[in-house]
């Protein structure tokens, strides 16, 4: 890196700061005209326009101000140093340096052999080359950057962007409200985030990305916005007055990535105190994060076969964009409005209540609008939040093929029947472990209610949690761990993987779609022996990947819900039961807790179940893509 510095030509370090003057000018006008053109160094000629001295402001005070000589008659002839030693415009740095060693100078005039072109310095020569070192050291980083980062900051900041424009309805909904805090809150949020993804527009790319950038995308995206969403919660404050800054903001990032991961955990116990459009606010949180709106944006400007590594990452299934886009934007908004009729059926008369709880239900989400819009006694509202939970823990695939002619249930049918299994056990279970323990008017429907909210890991609860026996947090712990099926807004291992590690250890083959890597499309029809084989090898590989992928999710699972559940019950000095039913609440990202998830947690613990709920988000997948590269194991 030094050698290639030090091969380069003197006029790549060229400076032409010199003024040329003869030598019989006097020393103070000298002097006045290098300072009037801003010349560092005067080279001196004769009558013959000879070159044959140089004056550096070293020799000026040397030989004149330390000297008390007067400047006026001090011809500049008598203070130079001569002769004047130059070098070639054909040399190298390397020579350079080492005419300066010899003659003991820190600089050389460059010449062509007829004039003067200019001046090499030592500085100059010595700042160049270190600049070339660092610039060798990080240009391999730079490159990383350029190829790696790149795609990552320009579909980050196109998400941001366009999740700030949809959070210009609840901004607007607020200001027509007249409610004027709420509305700058909000407003505040869209426009950071707005800001915020033209400046990552600006050095990054849309490019396709590969399965680890993918991961990173999804992570930092769920980051970033929970962290500007955190904003309205900052400026509206619904903790506590004199708060502390630090603890205003760490409350509020936990509240943000609640409602964007859909976990539901909160800190507010009162929502009904809040404005009515900060609720709707809370709730379309969990819209955006729940139904792929992520997926969705970036799906805008990729081709279908570009998106697979980020569909597997956020719940798009085997959808394609397009019937993924129906199932969100039509199906799931037939649901909802649907849904409304029933809460209205209910007594649930508030338009903007019913519009919230039904986002945070059919998302599996778990905010609720009001501390008492959950009533144990109105069976009918209990059963219309059961039907919405439900559904958001259901396929995407399934509710595109109940409403489409051209796709059939058939492929998800046995997963679907295993779920509804381990649920109605998972209710009697818990029916016998928690009967008697609380006195509540329905303890079959509360049994019910409690295990559906868990099993889909939507959150919604009227028990506490804290005072039923330890078998019955057990079956409800299992439950979440268990979670919803695949590709739902559901979180937790997914029955799906259970089910792919039951046929892998039975032996059983499991169908794959096209991008399981067959070659039957292109090969020969002639070598259909050839075919059969790599199509048989294509599906062994894709069988044991996905069976070692669900073993590291299983595994990171417990582990993780294991040790987070140790540091909240040392940290906040709580019962460990408790602390792991919390623990496992967040990384399942569920919602139901046992009462110690509060503002008066400590904030390690917050940041535990913070990292959790967006751990959680991705069922860990994420981890395995970015560290454990299982996905990139080829047969020896």
């Amino acid at each position: 890196m030094v050698s290639e510095a030090l091969e380069r030509s003197v006029l790549s370090y060229l400076h032409h700061q010199i003024i040329i003057l003869d030598e019989d000018i006097d020393s103070a006008t000298a002097v006045k005209q290098m300072h009037d053109v801003k010349a560092e160094t005067i080279i001196v000629k004769n009558k013959k326009d000879e070159y044959v001295g140089i004056i550096t402001d070293s020799d000026i005070l040397d030989k004149i101000v330390m000297r008390g000589e007067d400047s006026d008659k001090v011809p500049i002839s008598t203070i130079m140093s001569s002769p004047i030693i130059t070098i070639s415009a054909k040399a190298n740095v390397r020579q350079a340096l080492e005419l300066m060693r010899l003659n003991t100078i820190k600089r050389i005039p460059v010449t062509d052999n007829i004039r003067i072109l200019g001046i090499i310095t030592q500085e100059n020569l010595a700042n160049a080359i270190r600049t070339s070192v660092l610039e060798q050291t990080f240009r391999p980083y730079r490159t990383i950057v350029r190829e790696h980062y790149r795609p990552i900051f320009g579909n980050l900041g196109f998400i941001l962007q366009f999740a700030g424009f949809l959070f210009i309805g609840p901004a607007t909904l607020a200001a027509l409200m007249g409610e004027a805090v709420s509305a700058v809150g909000i407003f505040l949020c869209v426009i950071s985030m707005s800001v915020a993804g033209f400046v990552l527009n600006s050095y990054g790319e849309r490019l396709p990305m590969n399965l680890k950038q993918a991961s990173f995308l999804m992570v930092s995206s769920f980051v970033l916005l929970s962290f500007f969403g955190s904003i309205p919660y900052m400026y509206v404050n619904p903790f506590s007055d004199g708060i502390e800054p630090l603890t205003l903001f760490l409350n509020s990032f936990f509240e943000s990535a609640s409602g964007f991961t859909t976990t539901g955990l909160s800190f507010i116990t009162l929502p009904e105190e809040l404005p009515k459009s900060f609720d709707l606010y809370r709730s379309f949180t969990q819209y955006i994060g729940g139904l792929s709106f992520v997926y969705l944006i970036v799906a805008f400007f990729y081709p279908e076969r570009k998106l697979r590594h980020i569909r597997g990452l956020i719940g798009g299934g085997t959808l394609k964009v397009k019937q993924l886009i129906l199932t969100i934007g039509v199906i799931f908004s037939a649901y909802a409005i649907v849904l409304f009729i029933f809460l209205y059926l209910s007594g649930q008369a508030d338009t903007l209540y019913s519009v919230a709880l039904i986002f945070s239900t059919i998302t599996g989400g778990g905010f609720v609008p009001t501390s008492t819009v959950i009533e144990s006694q109105n069976d009918l509202e209990l059963t219309t939040i059961m039907i919405g939970m439900i559904i958001s823990a259901l396929p995407f695939v399934f509710h595109y093929a109940i409403f489409s002619k051209k796709m059939h249930t058939t492929s998800v049918r046995p997963e679907l029947f295993l779920y509804i299994g381990i649920i109605v056990i998972f209710i009697v279970i818990f029916y016998f472990a928690f009967i008697h323990t609380l006195e509540v008017q329905s303890e079959l429907m509360t049994s019910i209610f409690h295990v559906i909210s868990a099993a889909t890991n939507s959150g919604f609860q009227f028990i506490n949690i804290s005072q039923i026996s330890i078998e019955a947090k057990m079956v409800l712990i299992i439950v979440m761990l268990i979670g919803g099926t695949a590709f739902s807004t559901a979180g937790g291992i997914k029955v799906g993987r259970l089910l792919h590690i039951f046929q892998k250890i039975i032996g059983k083959k499991f169908a794959t779609d096209d991008s399981g890597g067959s070659i039957s499309a292109v090969a020969s029809p002639l070598n259909k022996k050839y075919i059969m084989t790599n199509e048989s090898r294509s599906i062994k590989l894709k069988e044991e990947k996905i069976f070692n992928e669900s073993i590291y999710v299983i595994i990171l699972f417990i582990g993780v819900s294991l040790i987070t559940g140790i540091i909240i019950s040392h940290t906040d000095k709580e019962n460990f039961m408790d602390s792991l039913f919390d623990s496992v609440s967040a990384l399942t990202t569920t919602g139901l807790s046992t009462g110690i998830t509060s503002m008066d947690m400590e904030p390690l613990s917050k940041i535990v179940l913070i990292i959790n709920m967006i751990v959680g988000r991705f069922e860990i997948i994420t981890i395995i893509y970015l560290f454990l590269n299982i996905s990139k194991k080829r047969p020896h």
